[in-house]
């Protein structure tokens, strides 16, 4: 059945190829005999001969990549299947000694050791921003509470808070020394932000004696309020232990939502602090170095809290660094 196959190829291929011999006249080819012959026959819908021969060309052109394809699969996988068994099966005594002691005195002198990952630097004192506001500072009129005397809250404030702006500076901090209704408090963005207040100077009924300090961070905002809180905590820890002063509780609206709180940035965490009562504390807020340093700390205890988790310094100290 075969060579009566291979037999009809060879003859159909004949058939296709022209005679070198024969001359075809243009002229004398009817345009019905000059049009392609279908691919199809009519009649039994099968294809015909030479579409048929080109069909069976391509397969074994698909066949033939297709080979080797699977010859090169199989030697891959049989590789890797001989290696495995050898490595599996062979001896370490396959090997020769001088060999084997080479490779152990490479293995001990080029031991593994693992990379360790990156070590994040820290940032920068001098790109750490810090705002000190100095309360009732302004070019407005406002001193703030003021004692018979004439002693007046805006002029503690400011002294104290010279006091903390120059001691960030020494360590390379960038600060800014605000008053009370400054523009740049409009969406200020810094580390902390520490408003500086003083509390009143009015003499109390029975001759009461009212001493302390009091501290706030905002109360109606929720983006920020786990540093304020962080914020208020150091300030006051380290305050409380400079100064000796005790920790007031009853702080008022006017604290709790102070407009500076409302002004800055809602990711910048704030506090503000009165320093104490200008009567039954004057003695002490006339200490602008002491009560400084005291916040100072304060704020190193947020701002680079693995640093500075000390005691507090000692009255006149100097601030590590400056």
């Amino acid at each position: 059945i075969r060579d009566i196959r291979d037999d009809e190829v060879e003859a159909e291929e004949a058939l296709d190829e022209p005679e070198e011999d024969e001359y075809i006249d243009d002229e004398s080819v009817s345009e019905e005999d000059s049009a392609p012959a279908p691919l199809v026959d009519e009649v039994t819908g099968e294809i015909r001969r030479p579409q048929r021969r080109r069909l069976r060309r391509g397969q074994r052109a698909m066949s033939a990549v297709g080979g080797f394809v699977r010859s090169i699969f199989i030697m891959i996988v049989s590789a890797f299947l001989v290696a495995t068994i050898f490595r599996w099966w062979t001896p370490p005594s396959f090997l020769p000694s001088s060999v084997r002691q080479d490779l152990a005195f490479e293995a001990n002198a080029n031991p593994f050791t693992p990379t360790p990952p990156p070590t994040a630097l820290p940032t920068p004192n001098w790109a750490v921003r810090v705002g000190v506001v100095s309360g009732h500072r302004g070019p407005q009129n406002d001193p703030g509470a003021v004692c018979p005397d004439g002693l007046t809250e805006r002029e503690i404030n400011f002294n104290v808070a010279q006091v903390v702006v120059n001691n960030l500076q020494n360590l390379g901090y960038t600060v800014d020394l605000l008053d009370e209704f400054d523009p740049r408090l409009q969406n200020y963005q810094a580390a902390a932000l520490l408003s500086i207040h003083a509390n009143t100077c009015r003499e109390w009924p029975n001759g009461e004696v009212i001493s302390g300090y009091l501290i706030a961070g905002p109360a109606a905002r929720v983006t920020a309020r786990g540093n304020d809180e962080l914020l208020v905590d150091c300030i006051s820890r380290f305050y409380a232990l400079g100064t000796q002063l005790e920790r007031r509780e009853g702080t008022t609206i006017d604290m709790t939502d102070y407009h500076n709180f409302r002004e800055i940035h809602p990711l910048t965490p704030g506090a503000i602090i009165e320093l104490g009562f200008m009567r039954a504390d004057r003695a002490l807020l006339l200490q602008p170095d002491r009560l400084g340093q005291a916040l100072t700390q304060g704020l190193l205890c947020f701002l680079e809290p693995l640093r500075y988790q000390t005691t507090p310094l000692a009255p006149g100290a100097i601030i590590p660094g400056s």
